[in-house]
């Protein structure tokens, strides 16, 4: 008897021990305090330290109060042109009123999914107004702020703030850049064609006017040539003529050995009559050796 008497005091110590474990909670400097009373929040404690809580009957959950990060993959976004672009962004966000995010939401993980659709909706509804250009190359700060603005709005009922928004990545689908990349290629193709195109215009022009410049410049060189033989020719009938008037019988001979010399020098066979007035100073040769 005095062995169980002493088990059944063991038991009532312990269970004393863990009804007063129970009854205190500790709140740290990061967290805040929903105190729920039959499953119904009660009330919120937001200073860190020690509390004291009906056991059984009352129930802690515990929140962060740090920043929270919420980020995505890329996603597909149609631009106001009706052009899709894969768009991945981050937000940053904090519990600011632990009750109405606890009746709201419950937890973190719920009120992520709640984030990510809410930034998502207003993030499409921003990229719908601009240009892929735009949306591409702008200030990404324009198209932003209406989201956070609009965003914090709708995030205000549930308890959460949402202290930034950032895009990390824009880009295109891999057949947009495909095609991107196809339209690219025809227009330096056009273009490499263009300069082509402009460069066999332009030596055409230069091929052209060379080809006048020498038809001009041989043209003026026959005629300088023509020029320069009319004056040798001119020059030399005067000579022939002052060389006649002063021994024509010396000047009709020099003409006949010219004659000579180009009619017998080559390989041409001529028929004449020994008669022939053209071997006059052969005969007179002849005569005055007696033969």
């Amino acid at each position: 008897m005095k062995n169980t008497g002493w088990s059944v005091g063991m038991l009532v110590l312990l269970g004393i021990l863990l009804l007063v474990s129970a009854s205190f909670y500790t709140v740290r400097m990061t967290q805040s305090a929903v105190v729920l009373e039959f499953g119904k929040p009660v009330r919120v404690v937001e200073q860190p330290g020690l509390y004291f809580k009906w056991p059984l009957v009352q129930d802690v959950i515990f929140l962060d109060k740090r920043l929270a990060s919420y980020s995505t993959q890329p996603e597909s976004y149609l631009t106001v042109e009706k052009k899709p672009v894969l768009v991945d962004f981050y937000a940053e966000w904090r519990i600011t009123k632990p009750l109405v995010f606890y009746t709201s939401v419950r937890n973190a993980a719920t009120a992520q999914a709640r984030i990510g659709d809410i930034v998502r909706s207003f993030l499409r509804g921003e990229v719908g107004k601009m240009p892929l250009e735009a949306v591409i190359t702008g200030n990404r700060k324009q198209m932003i702020d209406p989201v956070l603005a609009s965003a914090n709005q709708r995030l205000q009922a549930l308890g959460i703030q949402l202290v930034d928004v950032r895009i990390l990545q824009v880009g295109l689908p891999p057949e947009v850049l495909q095609a991107v990349y196809k339209r690219m290629e025809a227009e330096r193709t056009q273009e490499a064609n263009e300069y082509r195109s402009r460069g066999a215009e332009a030596a055409a022009e230069i091929r052209a006017q060379a080809d006048k410049e020498k038809t001009q410049i041989l043209a003026d060189a026959y005629r300088q040539v023509e020029e320069l033989k009319g004056q040798g020719d001119a020059e030399a009938g005067n000579i022939y003529g002052q060389a006649y008037g002063k021994n024509p019988a010396f000047f009709s001979f020099y003409r006949s050995l010219e004659a000579y010399r180009q009619s017998l020098g080559g390989k041409d066979v001529l028929v004449l009559s020994p008669d022939s007035p053209f071997f006059k100073y052969f005969r007179h040769t002849l005569e005055a050796s007696g033969k």
